[in-house]
């Protein structure tokens, strides 16, 4: 599926919701970044701050270790038999303390970006993350997840509903500091 043909159609309402917020940030981004030169993508504000197109591959990097983490919970949550048909279990809450997520915080080792990147190859990386996110949270379509967690660096133990939350919550994070750097007196007009 490609970035511009549009949303998976899900059945469950929670997933539905929860991808209509991902795939909102994610067209969002994408309507910010297309056409910039790469004198616009490598344009930082002060040394040590990230790029436009640092930021876009922070995103790919980031999308790719959820992809991981989703994997685990559903693994883990299957385990226990804790993936049931809807009516069987309470899906847990989705609800993430936003403002705790929105405080300043350094990424993890894991996903710093790399410099340089073309923007051909750094919307290719989003796409192709964004295909296998969704890939692996179809695993779970139809049905309810109980409240398997794993621990995030920020928010402490989440659910499989909440990490969800936390990818559209962190692309939006990341969409208003791309809009920042975009709106910098300096940043490059070509």
């Amino acid at each position: 599926m490609s970035l511009e043909t549009g949303p998976y159609a899900w059945s469950s309402t929670i997933l539905k919701e929860l991808w209509a917020e991902n795939d909102k940030a994610r067209t969002s981004i994408l309507g910010e970044v297309r056409g910039l030169s790469d004198t616009q993508l490598g344009f930082r504000q002060a040394p040590g701050r990230w790029s436009i197109g640092e930021v876009l591959d922070h995103l790919c990097l980031a999308e790719r270790a959820m992809i991981r983490t989703i994997s685990r919970i559903l693994q883990q949550a299957a385990g226990l038999g804790q993936i049931a048909e809807h009516g069987s279990m309470e899906a847990p809450s989705s609800r993430i303390d936003l403002d705790l997520y929105n405080r300043p915080a350094g990424a993890p080792e894991s996903v710093l970006p790399s410099p340089d990147r073309p923007l051909e190859r750094l919307l290719a990386g989003l796409e192709e993350s964004r295909e296998r996110l969704q890939e692996v949270t179809k695993r779970a379509e139809g049905r309810v997840v109980g409240n398997v967690t794993l621990p995030h660096f920020q928010l402490g133990e989440i659910n499989f509903y909440q990490w969800l939350t936390v990818q559209g919550a962190h692309e939006t994070k990341h969409l208003a500091q791309i809009r920042r750097i975009k709106a910098d007196p300096a940043f490059p007009k070509q």
